[in-house]
């Protein structure tokens, strides 16, 4: 595994040729500096990036209008949906619903049994949430506004902290914090698998291309 960085890491996302990430950094006298950074899977490189950049590829061509209703544009995690529309939600449950051109269409709270949801992934219709206190993830019907589905929780054992998810391929990928696994959902069958299994908390999975990167305790590794 190569490290990337091990710094106070707040959000890591992706771009067609790397990652993008944003790192907190308190000043000498208190206050606190959010940078934008990116790493190059071809070079290997690390390189300061325009915040604009960042919240470009985080939610799209309507970033400006979106960023400014929110305020805090880096606590969110964003699934950018067929139809242009931006889906935001935050680890605390609360989500939003943008149109293309960055209007709120609707606001709530994603929640399963009074626990909060965080972290999103597309399946057609569908955003896949991670309750990590539930030890579940649920499928939540943007249609019917309301959770559909869960795999996990009560007596299954398949997920231990689950506190992100990504979609590839048909797959889902759930970091579990507190098992150090990263599992894998097949989206046909919904079987539950391991993926990959790390020595220490692992809080983020992500693809580009044929690269594979994590965020763990220790740091953010390229695969």
């Amino acid at each position: 595994m190569l490290k990337i960085v091990s710094l106070d890491i707040v959000d890591l996302i992706t771009f067609p040729s790397g990652i993008l990430f944003v790192i907190k950094e308190t000043l000498r006298d208190d206050s606190v500096k959010v940078s934008f950074y990116s790493f190059d899977t071809a070079t290997k490189s690390i390189a300061t990036v325009t915040k604009n950049a960042y919240l470009f590829s985080k939610f799209g061509p309507a970033y400006a209008p979106i960023a400014q209703q929110l305020g805090d544009y880096v606590s969110c995690d964003t699934a950018k949906l067929w139809n242009g529309q931006t889906f935001i939600i935050y680890s605390t449950g609360e989500m939003g619903l943008f149109d293309e051109n960055g209007a709120l269409l609707r606001t709530g709270d994603l929640t399963y049994r009074d626990l909060p949801a965080r972290d999103a992934a597309v399946d057609n219709n569908y955003i896949w949430s991670v309750v990590p206190a539930g030890n579940l993830i649920v499928r939540y019907s943007l249609l019917q506004d309301r959770v559909v589905m869960r795999i996990g929780g009560d007596a299954d054992t398949s997920f231990s902290g689950p506190v992100a998810i990504e979609e590839y391929d048909g797959y889902l990928y759930v970091s579990c914090r507190d098992s150090r696994k990263i599992k894998r959902v097949n989206l046909k069958d919904r079987s539950v698998e391991e993926y990959k299994a790390f020595d220490e908390p692992v809080f983020k999975y992500l693809q580009v291309g044929d690269c594979e990167f994590a965020v763990l305790e220790s740091g953010v590794y390229m695969l």
